[in-house]
């Protein structure tokens, strides 16, 4: 206990696993980048409508028709910052108990937070088609008719997105991924046909991802779920139409001077788990206490609207 911040920041460490620097719901749908430190990212603010024209060759004079083309334009990308609350354990509560890892617990769940909340900050933003992080163009849209089951809806949204990329992963609401697993004995005394749903899926190389998991970001702590468990997201990773994925992902790395406070390498680091040595200011007194609390800056953007389509399953499941 010479330097008790030293090992606690020693416990805590760098959060992120090298070999998983993001969530895997997150890398599955987005292309995953790095900011240094005051480092400006862009996005293109609208689509690119030109349409492919070959023309046949002028036979008699062999002229070549001229049109004039402008560039797309840009809009730069503000990121936003994500904390933690800074939460605290009293020295003398951990010195008179046997859990003595209150604190590192913490730092697991600060880190599953953040990381939840990052996917669930795009999944919302897929489901309400946010104009901030579009380039003007909506994703596609099936909206459930009468008659339609959820075989249905998934195979339109297939269609809709299957012209403009392959490898799909669908993302799924809990409720939707029940009555995945559940479609054939659902539908046992109605088929006329074989489908068998989840083989069928695979068949198409359509990849089942469950979106689980609840996270707070209100003071109140009260807890919502990162995807609606009616709602369902489809996305084409393999784009025909646009380079990568169609959602980019972006962390910004945390400064040295930020970094060496947990002994993280300051190449790498894109999260800080920060350890608050005692004593911890708590409502203008001083504490006898440890802190901690995480940080990170972020960034997304849809840049391929056209590779992801979305649904509302409530009325077919």
């Amino acid at each position: 206990m010479n330097d008790i911040q030293l090992e606690i920041a020693q416990l805590i460490g760098q959060p992120i696993n090298s070999q998983l620097p993001v969530p895997v719901e997150l890398q599955a749908i987005a292309d995953v980048f790095t900011a240094e430190a005051g480092e400006k990212v862009w996005k293109y603010s609208a689509v690119d409508g030109d349409v492919d024209v070959i023309l046949a060759v002028e036979a008699s004079t062999g002229a070549i028709t001229v049109v004039k083309r402008d560039p797309v334009g840009d809009t730069e990308l503000t990121f936003s910052g994500l904390n933690s609350k800074l939460e605290y354990v009293l020295v003398n509560s951990i010195l008179n108990s046997t859990d003595t890892d209150k604190l590192g617990r913490r730092k697991e769940s600060i880190t599953r937070g953040m990381d939840k909340r990052e996917v669930q900050l795009i999944v919302s933003a897929l489901l309400a088609q946010t104009a901030g992080y579009l380039p003007g163009v909506n994703s596609h849209e099936v909206t459930p008719v009468s008659g339609d089951d959820l075989y249905d809806v998934i195979m339109a949204m297939k269609h809709k997105v299957e012209d403009y990329g392959d490898n799909f992963v669908l993302l799924c609401g809990s409720n939707v991924k029940e009555a995945i697993d559940n479609y054939d004995k659902s539908k046992a005394d109605s088929f006329h046909y074989n489908v068998t749903l989840t083989a069928k899926l695979r068949e198409l190389g359509i990849e089942i991802v469950k979106m689980f998991g609840k996270v707070s970001s209100a003071s109140n702590e009260a807890e919502t779920v990162v995807m609606d468990a009616d709602k369902v997201i489809l996305l084409a990773k393999n784009s025909r139409v646009s380079e990568g994925k169609p959602i980019k992902f972006i962390r910004r790395k945390i400064g040295a001077d930020i970094a060496k406070l947990m002994g993280a390498d300051v190449d790498t680091a894109q999260r800080a788990i920060i350890v608050n040595p005692t004593p911890v200011i708590v409502a203008g007194t001083n504490t006898l206490a440890f802190g901690v609390y995480g940080y990170e800056s972020i960034i997304f953007a849809i840049t391929n609207p056209y590779a992801i389509c979305i649904a509302d399953a409530t009325s077919v499941l």
